[in-house]
């Protein structure tokens, strides 16, 4: 019987993956409080320079897997807390690790205060608001914080120039105005469609405006995320990444009134 060239060469690529797949290691663990031992929970845990993160859960617990075998620098981020580089060597199987952070409680009272007064703003707003914190985030497998909004928080962009008309066209058209060398092929995405119609949206991220419309919200993944605020069906999203939260932490900052991109 004669074997095929292609049967060959698949069953070729299929034993020279196995040796890679093998030598994979998982490293899981716990990241504690370093006073009291009480777990961190929605800790963002790190493995050398890879993108790939755990997000610790209500016991602090994680799983890092696809870990490349070796000495690997591991290291665990959450707001309020500070932590120094530790090692871990990571062999084919699984590699288990504790994580201690370093709890400042000033800060931690602070971030509360700021946290706080983000929930009163939003409260108070009177849209709707659809907030989600670092806790939901943290159970979310989205691959990008543009899609969590589109089918969690049913925002639905859409193009300003899409004829639908209304007051969205309008904003639309008037935003254009605020930005040199703007075409409105280049703004078709800032917009939302929200009661039949197209409604400028605006997208703020650690309260600063960015331009570039929802699109943006694809360069962003949930793990370096502690906060997403929707108004409006998307007329308004406000952004807030775990560093901007740690440096709130820091100064229990006043929140800027929403609407200002409208």
């Amino acid at each position: 019987m004669r074997i095929q060239p292609l049967a060959l060469a698949i069953a070729a690529a299929l034993v020279a993956a196995v040796p890679v797949a093998a030598q994979e290691a998982i490293v899981r663990g716990t990241v504690v409080d370093e006073r009291t031992g009480q777990p961190v929970s929605n800790a963002a845990v790190y493995v050398d320079n890879d993108r790939t993160v755990s997000i610790a859960d209500a016991q602090g617990r994680f799983q890092v897997r696809h870990v490349r075998p070796g000495t690997r620098a591991i290291w665990a981020e959450a707001p309020g807390y500070t932590m120094d580089l530790s090692m871990v060597e990571a062999a084919s199987g699984v590699a288990e690790v504790t994580l201690a952070m370093r709890s400042d409680p000033v800060q931690l009272a602070t971030l509360q205060v700021s946290t706080s007064r983000l929930d009163r703003r939003s409260r108070a707003y009177a849209g709707t608001a659809r907030v989600f914190r670092q806790a939901d985030l943290a159970g979310m497998w989205y691959s990008n914080l543009l899609e969590m909004v589109q089918f969690r928080a049913g925002v639905r962009p859409s193009s300003c120039s899409t004829g639908y008309g209304g007051l969205g066209y309008s904003y639309a058209r008037s935003a254009l105005e605020r930005f040199d060398g703007a075409s409105l092929g280049e703004m078709s995405d800032a917009c939302v469609y929200s009661r039949g119609t197209a409604q400028s949206a605006s997208v703020f991220v650690d309260e600063t405006k960015w331009i570039g419309g929802l699109s943006t919200l694809a360069d962003f993944q949930l793990p370096d995320i502690a906060r997403v605020e929707v108004f409006d069906h998307g007329r308004e999203v406000r952004v807030y990444t775990r560093q901007f939260m740690d440096w709130a932490s820091k100064r229990a900052y006043i929140p800027a009134p929403v609407g200002l991109g409208f």
